[in-house]
């Protein structure tokens, strides 16, 4: 074969290498490129199905924080507006009382002493028995604040916890439950006002007539002289009756000394002594016996009176509300089996007692106020107290109230049933 020809094949076989190389070459660089493609695509599909999922979930979020801040929102809207109402009743309550005591309303009032005495119940007894102004001031700023944080919070992802919106439903509660109160003081004294505008006076109103504080104060003044007056005739009285025993008792045994120096039988005599002594001893263990009957029943008359004062002071909607952690029927119940019971019941008296928190000391009150604040209670009105709320004169006095309140009511609370035993 030429050597040109040898050159011209192997030129041509190179060239058909070349070309077949460079067909592999460019096939699998395509495949792989093709496969790149196809992975970073699903690597950005599943990127964005993330983002998405989180972009969900923080949404989902955001919805139930809105809702809960709405809802605890208008809880602390409730109370604020219930206690401004309260507010307004109980200053406006505060201020006609006042002004009856000097005004020309009062002096009309004046004139009838039977409503003189009414007017003075309603001043030593119903209104020092109502909340203070400055009790619910603090209860109406309370409520402002958590009103206020909320508001700020509208829109964002904070969420209200528990204990917010009970204390906002305590604080309505309570001024609903002391709405009372002040609404029967407000009609009590309305109506003194109307009646004495119907009741017709034994003297007509003149510049002398007196005000409705001074009318009270020469009752009360009236009614300590007749006091004085009874004891100094009672005493009177006793003795008087003392010296005419003595005389009595002088006579008979003048008497008796006289029959039995008359007998002139020595004998006879000493039967008649004996006698007399035996029937002396008798009168004296029936009076006895008379005596303890009639002890007995004045103290079990007592004993029904003071019970009776119990039973309308445990129905006084103040103590109610003073006890409301203790008397609101719930399931969770201090000291019980797994602190739950199956039917929702007020506190047990006896379980409390068992806790040391009727305990009259600083750590009965600590216990006591554990079970008022518990938040494990989700049923029963809540305390909210500080922190540090045994070094607040105002606060500590608060629970011990309460404590001496079910100290001195508990039977009778267990009585009425509003307490379990």
């Amino acid at each position: 074969m030429p050597l040109w020809t040898a050159l011209v094949t192997l030129l041509l076989l190179a060239a058909v290498g070349l070309a077949a190389l460079g067909a592999v070459w460019y096939y699998t660089r395509s495949d792989k490129a093709k496969l790149e493609r196809k992975l970073q695509a699903l690597e950005t599909q599943q990127a964005r199905a993330k983002l998405e999922e989180t972009k969900a979930a923080e949404d989902a979020k955001g919805a139930v924080a809105r809702n809960r801040q709405e809802e605890v929102l208008a809880h602390a809207r409730n109370a604020t507006n219930a206690l401004t109402r309260l507010l307004q009743d109980a200053s406006r309550l505060a201020t006609e009382a006042d002004a009856l005591k000097s005004n020309e309303a009062g002096r009309i009032v004046a004139l009838h002493p039977d409503l003189v005495a009414q007017a003075r119940r309603f001043y030593e007894s119903e209104l020092p028995g109502l909340p203070t102004t400055k009790e619910i001031i603090s209860k109406l700023e309370s409520a402002r604040r958590t009103e206020q944080q909320l508001v700020s919070s509208l829109g964002t992802t904070y969420e209200p916890t528990a204990d917010l919106s009970v204390s906002a439903q305590n604080a309505a509660m309570w001024a609903e439950q002391v709405s009372r109160p002040f609404s029967q003081a407000q009609a009590l004294m309305t109506s003194l006002i109307r009646e004495s505008q119907i009741k017709v006076a034994a003297a007509p109103l003149s510049a002398s007539s007196p005000t409705l504080e001074t009318a009270i104060r020469q009752l009360n003044q009236a009614e300590a002289a007749l006091r004085q007056q009874t004891i100094v005739k009672q005493s009177s009285q006793a003795t008087t009756q003392a010296v005419d025993t003595i005389a009595q008792a002088n006579a008979e045994r003048i008497l008796a000394e006289a029959r039995i120096q008359a007998s002139n039988i020595l004998a006879q005599a000493n039967e008649a002594q004996a006698k007399q002594n035996r029937e002396e001893l008798k009168r004296q263990a029936d009076n006895k016996v008379e005596d303890s009957k009639a002890r007995v029943e004045a103290s079990q008359k007592e004993d029904e009176a003071r019970r009776v004062e119990l039973r309308k002071k445990a129905a006084d909607p103040e103590v109610q509300g003073q006890l409301a952690p203790f008397l609101t029927p719930g399931y969770w119940r201090p000291g019980a089996v797994g602190n739950m019971s199956y039917d929702k019941k007020p506190h047990s008296l006896s379980q409390l007692q068992g806790a040391g928190a009727l305990d009259e000391s600083p750590a009965g009150l600590r216990k006591l106020a554990d079970i008022a604040c518990s938040p494990r209670d989700q049923l029963r009105p809540r305390w909210k107290l500080p922190q540090y709320w045994l070094k607040n004169p105002q606060q500590m006095e608060k629970v011990k109230s309460a404590q001496r309140l079910l100290i001195e009511l508990g039977p009778v609370l267990v009585e009425l049933k509003m307490l379990e035993p």
